[in-house]
């Protein structure tokens, strides 16, 4: 009995150290001590060391729970999962880095599929998405500038490849255990440092503790947010806090399908107050919107399990869709730190754009020249499906819905949820910034949208 408390308190050891790390810190808020981590020489060497040792202790945490996570997965499988995982966690760092942990990742895919002599017929899902991609890098054929246009979409060549690896490369669904764990266990972790991170900074400054609770992206006055993540190479508030919602989505599958075995729910509820809490800590706004939707649609799912009638089911979902998007479109155009001028200066321009071009659209990068046209120094619109409907046209984003309504079909036809709201939390990020395309996505896409495995061919 003794042995049994001692390896599950041993299996929580990352948990409770995290918890600890919370209370400590308010505590040390509220104590009269002058010593503080913004006050070190040099506060990022800090930080780097904090984020190997998070990286660390989330290895440790899969191997307290090895039995768990990796029985029954060849070595090879477990390393592409650990692998994949740290091609998300990395991101938070240095968001190029996954880029060239995809280049490695995808062949490495590719040769032991071949070697395995395995092949798997063509998802559909997988299918529209090459299309789509393909269309993209197309779409510089008829830009304005090819050579400007394809290297404002030239990671999409990457993406190309994505397909083609899933056809010989399938996730089981056993390998989702590792992948999910290692990134949430490390993305539990990395949030507890942030909000440790404010707590000094606003006893440094002497700030209100809950200061952070605003919807004022100037709550601290003369001091930026920006101070908790500038050690990054990142430094992007919103895709940071959108990496950890998504994460968030992946945890809510794996605590959800696994009845409570592998995540906790006081992880669960821990990750989700550290979550909404980073959200405003930085002010991501798409990442307060969106975990609030990510936790409405797991209870939704949950509620309408006891509904037997798939036509009540259809009939209520259909009314809470366009409730939430009612709900959703006054916050965003009535409400001031929700609505930006900037914004909407670019989406008209787009949409008066898309009128000149509208069925193959005005060729690839077509949506930076219309954004420095009214004089904005931008890359992009901040808005995935727009930026396509400039760029592409109707057939673009045919292409890009149809990879959409195409995996809600097969994660409703096959009851897998994980990629339901892996698509959640990607879609409400692409509707206000924009993230298909990037390196970040490659991991979601070869684990999360596709059902596991079934069946396959050998060669």
């Amino acid at each position: 009995m003794i042995n049994k408390k001692i390896i599950k308190t041993m299996k929580n050891t990352i948990l409770i150290f995290n918890i600890v790390a919370l209370c400590i810190a308010v505590l040390f808020y509220f104590m009269p001590l002058s010593t503080n981590i913004y006050q070190l020489p040099d506060v990022n060497h800090f930080f780097h060391i904090a984020m190997g040792v998070i990286a660390g202790l989330s290895l440790l945490d899969v191997f307290l729970k090895r039995k768990e996570l990796l029985t029954g997965i060849p070595p090879f499988r477990i390393f592409i999962a650990l692998l994949t995982s740290a091609i998300i966690a990395v991101y938070f760092y240095n968001h190029k880095t996954p880029l060239w942990l995809s280049i490695i990742l995808l062949p490495l895919c590719l040769i032991y599929g071949t070697y395995k002599r395995t092949f798997y017929k063509p998802h559909p899902i997988m299918v529209a998405l090459f299309a789509f991609s393909a269309f993209k890098l197309l779409s510089c054929l008829w830009a304005t500038n090819p050579a400007q246009g394809f290297a404002h979409i030239d990671y999409y060549c990457l993406f190309i490849f994505v397909p083609i690896v899933s056809c010989f490369f399938r996730i089981e669904k056993k390998e989702l255990k590792p992948f999910i764990y290692t990134a949430f266990s490390f993305f539990l972790s990395i949030m507890t440092l942030l909000v440790v991170a404010y707590i000094s900074l606003v006893k440094q400054y002497q700030k209100p503790l809950l200061a952070f609770l605003s919807f004022d992206k100037g709550y601290l006055g003369e001091i930026s947010y920006y101070e908790l993540i500038n050690w990054t190479k990142t430094s992007h508030p919103s895709k940071m806090a959108w990496i950890c919602m998504a994460v968030f989505a992946m945890g809510l599958w794996l605590w959800k399908s696994k009845k409570n075995k592998i995540i906790s729910t006081l992880q669960i509820v821990l990750y989700s107050v550290l979550l909404i809490t980073i959200s405003f800590i930085l002010q991501a706004r798409v990442a307060i919107l969106g975990t609030l939707i990510l936790i409405f649609l797991w209870n939704w799912i949950a509620l309408m399990r006891y509904i037997n009638n798939i036509k009540h089911i259809a009939l209520y979902t259909l009314l809470a869709i366009v409730v939430g998007l009612w709900i959703t479109k006054i916050v965003i155009t009535k409400s001031s730190y929700f609505n930006d001028t900037a914004r909407n200066a670019m989406n008209a321009a787009a949409i008066s754009s898309f009128k000149q071009y509208p069925i193959f659209g005005g060729g690839a990068a077509h949506e930076t020249f219309i954004i420095s046209e009214i004089g904005y120094n931008l890359h992009s619109l901040h808005n995935d499906f727009l930026s396509t409907l400039i760029d592409n046209g109707i057939v673009g984003v045919i292409l890009l819905l149809l990879f959409h309504i195409l995996v809600i079909y097969y994660a409703l036809k096959q009851r897998f949820m994980l990629s339901l709201y892996v698509l959640i939390a990607f879609t409400i990020f692409n509707a206000t910034e924009g993230v298909i395309g990037i390196s970040i996505c490659i991991p979601f896409f070869l684990y999360c949208l596709i059902p596991p495995r079934t069946k396959n061919f050998s060669l």
